[in-house]
């Protein structure tokens, strides 16, 4: 029988979500192509890598979020535009 070679996408890291007594309480749901995943914030996990890249783009877009919904955005624009 072969072995499957492990892909770089497929190797295990660990992930330690944030948790706090507010807002990050509850648990990360994580779905990648048919594969989902439950991480519990505040304990160090193993997931594929592509979860963990999936975290990061998450996190990316939510911090993008959090800027335009703020209005650093219109100071940047003004910065930009040389006002």
């Amino acid at each position: 029988m072969m072995e499957r070679n492990t892909d770089a996408l497929d190797r295990l890291v660990p992930v330690k979500l944030f948790k706090d007594n507010e807002r990050y309480t509850d648990d990360v749901f994580v779905s990648v192509n048919g594969s989902t995943f439950q991480i519990q914030r505040g304990v160090e996990v193993m997931v594929p890598m592509y979860v963990k890249l999936e975290l990061d783009r998450s996190e990316k877009q939510r911090k993008a979020a959090e800027y335009y919904c703020s209005e650093g955005w219109k100071e940047s624009l003004i910065v930009q535009q040389g006002k």
